[in-house]
């Protein structure tokens, strides 16, 4: 039996070598025909273009120890010894002006609402984060006189004002969640 398996393995064998041998010349012929000369190739030319730098501007440093120390101080400057209020520490768009109080012979006291609180506050009171204070109380809004930086580093007054909120938004916007 294993005289048989032999042979069969050595006619398997044979037959294989033939087949390939067409393979074989294929191969030398394509091998040969690729060993032409290769075209030279043709170096391009690149037009390098100059590169644009542009000059450099003078900018205000706005970390500069110098300009800040200067900054703050003049005749517009904010006082940065007095105490801070609570409502400082609110943007303006957070306060909702609620409600006003007058009574005869005093100055009118007016309501703000914000974070499910509400204060009272009086002509002369801060608030806002930008030196905000406010100059006047009016049954339809507050003034409000703020300090601020412009780009020169000069304190410069801009005057904003709260408008008085509808009793509806008011009382859905301290009871909403946040």
């Amino acid at each position: 039996m294993n005289k048989y398996i032999l042979c069969l393995c050595i006619l398997t064998l044979g037959a294989c070598s033939a087949a390939n041998e067409d393979l074989r010349e294929w191969m030398q012929n394509t091998n040969q025909q690729a060993k032409t000369k290769p075209l030279k190739h043709n170096k391009t030319e690149l037009n390098i273009q100059p590169s644009y730098t542009p000059s450099v501007q003078p900018q205000l440093n706005i970390f500069d120890p110098a300009r800040l120390k200067a900054g703050l101080q003049g005749s517009n400057a904010p006082d940065l010894n007095r105490p801070r209020q609570i409502l400082e520490n609110y943007p303006l768009d957070e306060l909702h002006y609620v409600g006003l109080i007058k009574a005869t012979g005093k100055a009118p006291s007016a309501f703000i609402a914000v974070d499910n609180h509400v204060y009272t506050v009086n002509v002369g009171n801060y608030l806002g984060q930008s030196y905000g204070r406010i100059t006047a109380i009016t049954p339809d809004e507050i003034v409000i006189n703020e300090l601020v930086e412009d780009s020169t580093g000069s304190w410069v007054n801009r005057r904003t004002s709260l408008p008085l909120q509808a009793a509806e938004s008011a009382s859905a916007e301290t009871s909403s969640p946040k």
